[in-house]
């Protein structure tokens, strides 16, 4: 079942950087059916979305400070959301590559855990049509270049705090500040412990697997396709993606290619060596093993089906050629 979200409270305000002073709104968001429904599709999507980042406050952090106030003062949304937008504005002001967008603070609850969502909905440029009665009837397009992410949309940058225990969820972007890309809400704004997101953990280690088995293996069928298995399994069965049982199973043993591949990943900056993982990223745990043949072939095998051999075959000819069995076919459509 999909997580109930209740919405307690929200509040806008307007950061557009055209303008000199942020627009901070005196009165809370104002909950039509239509603006909830819209409010609610961006916290529950955001909360799903694989390039979450799970972290926590460092010590000593003045944005930490803020949030206690709220905490202990959460009739104080207004206040307080008041001075997170005008620190938000002023560093916007000072580094002209970060988008103009409307900073919206949700109080909200899932799972009876309190969270206070910060999201920014950095403005896209839009068209309206716009009918000129001046001299006479002209119907015209105008460019909005204020847009508002639809509820289909993801965010490209948000924070939600778990009131509880500060558990940060953060999702950011790299702007280009002082000449550098960089991530500028974890590192300059919230002050938080460096994380990477599940998304970037199963990339790396993805990635990084089939290049060693490349490198070592010339790419061996049996080994990719282990991968995918082994990664699915830590899943289901933990919820988690186990390095060491990963680089056990696909490298049988073999304790100096286990060990390039875990250097491998440390130069990457991944030096866990359980990562847990949710159902945001399960799309990409489950994905298809896809092979192109040296004729241009392509086949693309489920996951759930590499390891079954009455569906598919592979087998490793004299002459040093592969040939691929696809057996018991039911229905063959063309697409």
């Amino acid at each position: 079942m999909k997580p109930e979200i209740s919405i307690n409270k929200a509040i806008l305000h307007v950061l557009d950087t055209n303008a000199s002073i942020p627009v901070l709104s005196d009165m809370l968001l104002n909950m039509t059916v239509l603006i909830k429904e819209y409010v609610e599709k961006h916290v529950s999507r955001s909360l799903k979305d694989p390039e979450i980042k799970r972290t926590m406050f460092r010590v000593g952090s003045p944005f930490k400070e803020r949030i206690i106030d709220y905490k202990n003062n959460p009739h104080e949304l207004i206040r307080v959301s008041s001075e997170i937008s005008q620190l938000f504005f002023d560093y916007m002001l000072e580094n002209i590559e970060i988008p103009s967008a409307d900073l919206v603070f949700v109080d909200f609850n899932i799972e009876h855990e309190n969270y206070l969502g910060i999201f920014k909905f950095n403005y896209k440029q839009g068209y309206i049509h716009y009918v000129n009665t001046d001299n006479g009837l002209t119907n015209d397009i105008l460019v909005q270049p204020c847009v508002l992410p639809t509820e289909s949309q993801k965010l490209d940058e948000f924070i939600l705090i778990n009131l509880a225990s500060d558990e940060l969820l953060l999702k950011e972007k790299q702007y280009l500040i002082n000449n550098e890309k960089a991530y500028y809400i974890s590192s300059q704004l919230i002050f938080c412990e460096p994380a990477i997101s599940e998304k970037e953990a199963f990339d790396i280690i993805d990635k990084t697997v089939k290049e060693v088995i490349v490198r070592e293996y010339g790419g061996d069928y049996e080994k990719l396709n282990a991968v995918k298995t082994v990664l699915a399994g830590d899943y289901e069965t933990e919820n988690e993606i186990d390095v060491d049982n990963l680089a056990k199973v696909v490298f049988d043993g073999d304790s100096t290619i286990q060990e390039r591949f875990r250097s491998s990943l440390e130069e990457k900056g991944l030096y866990d060596k359980r990562i847990p993982v949710t159902s945001n990223i399960e799309k990409k745990i489950f994905s298809k093993q896809k092979f192109i043949t040296d004729t241009g072939i392509e086949i693309s095998i489920p996951t759930d089906q590499l390891k079954r051999n009455d569906i598919i075959e592979f087998k490793n000819n004299p002459d040093g050629t592969i040939s691929v069995e696809i057996k018991n076919i039911g229905l063959l459509n063309h697409k």
